[in-house]
């Protein structure tokens, strides 16, 4: 801690210093930098002689918040227990809080059937053409994208001119989740409507626009896009169930990636093969995580169940509830 700052700006410097570390390790820390600056605004205003963080000022921090659910409670008492080792580590005194209890999610992913599917992209392909907007251009090769390639609504909405390969057929998916890079392969069908959508709303651009850009240009809000894909399942006839129920937007790549399970295994292609070369398609930090999709697909594809006991049996543990990513 340096001798010519308060503590306060002393706190302050070492959050940077926290932040600058964690990111050089390959992570974003979005979330984390403000839920730690939030922390800070509560320091200085509960405490006007900071010499320390004694353990009643953490304690009263990390108390459960009315409407607060148990996992974002226990995001932020996580954050502030990282953050006070390091502070520790870096000789100024803190309390570090217990680990919170691991939350396990007992959300299950909706898979859409292949009707689903179609009646989906129908829907979105009956969007009425509005001046003021480019929605009819650019959902209907958006969804697709998601589905087609497995891609998170992040990831899609991130891709700029310079990241679609027409001539050769290949996505550029930059810094995503876990700071991950990665070529995705796009079906002749999808670069054939990905060209028509760059002669459509990228007759005038520059390789940095984004490529599902909004008509002044700026970065497509995904939360609109949400609210677009629950209108859509409703002209579909898919009931949407609410928050936390879904179906989601984010069912898209999860149904992408049950169906690239069942059409490799109706394939004959050995499913020891096939995880590693999906969990690298789209973009996972281990196997280990694609291997769940395997459990998903057992309730509507057990003849994957059968094919993989052999080559993975250790995929199949006794559990209730399955979160993916």
């Amino acid at each position: 801690m340096k001798n010519d700052c308060n503590p306060l700006e002393a706190l302050k410097l070492l959050l940077d210093s926290f932040l600058t570390q964690k990111r050089a390790l390959g992570y974003k820390y979005k979330a984390m930098e403000s839920s730690l600056q939030g922390f800070l605004r509560f320091v200085e205003s509960n405490s006007s002689e900071l010499t320390r963080l004694p353990q009643e000022l953490v304690s009263d921090y990390c108390m459960p918040r009315s409407g607060e659910t148990p996992k974002t409670h226990a995001n932020r008492c996580s954050d502030i227990r990282q953050f006070a080792k390091f502070l520790n580590a870096n000789g100024f005194e803190a309390y570090v809080p217990t680990a919170p209890k691991k939350i396990r999610s007992n959300f299950t992913p909706y898979i859409f059937t292949q009707d689903e599917i179609k009646r989906i992209f129908s829907a979105v392909d009956s969007i009425k053409p509005r001046t003021r907007y480019n929605c009819a251009e650019v959902y209907p090769v958006l969804f697709r994208m998601l589905y087609g390639c497995g891609l998170r609504i992040s990831e899609a909405l991130d891709l700029r001119i310079r990241d679609i390969d027409l001539k050769n057929g290949v996505l550029t998916v930059r810094n995503s989740k876990f700071n991950k890079s990665r070529l995705v392969v796009m079906s002749p069908s999808l670069v054939e409507i990905c060209s028509d959508l760059m002669t459509t709303i990228h007759m005038v651009a520059d390789d940095d626009d984004f490529f599902f850009k909004n008509r002044d240009g700026s970065r497509r809000y995904k939360g609109t896009v949400g609210h677009r894909f629950r209108e859509l399942l409703w002209i579909s006839g898919i009931p949407y169930k609410g928050k936390g129920t879904g179906p989601r937007l984010h069912d898209l790549r999860h149904s992408f990636c049950c169906h690239a399970l069942k059409k490799m295994s109706e394939s004959s292609i050995d499913m020891y093969c096939a995880l590693p070369v999906l969990s690298v398609y789209i973009g996972h930090s281990s196997i280990q995580s694609t291997e769940q999709y395997l459990r998903l697909t057992e309730e509507f594809y057990p003849d994957i169940t059968q094919k993989t006991r052999v080559a993975s049996p250790q995929v199949y543990p006794e559990v209730y509830h399955v979160e993916v990513n």
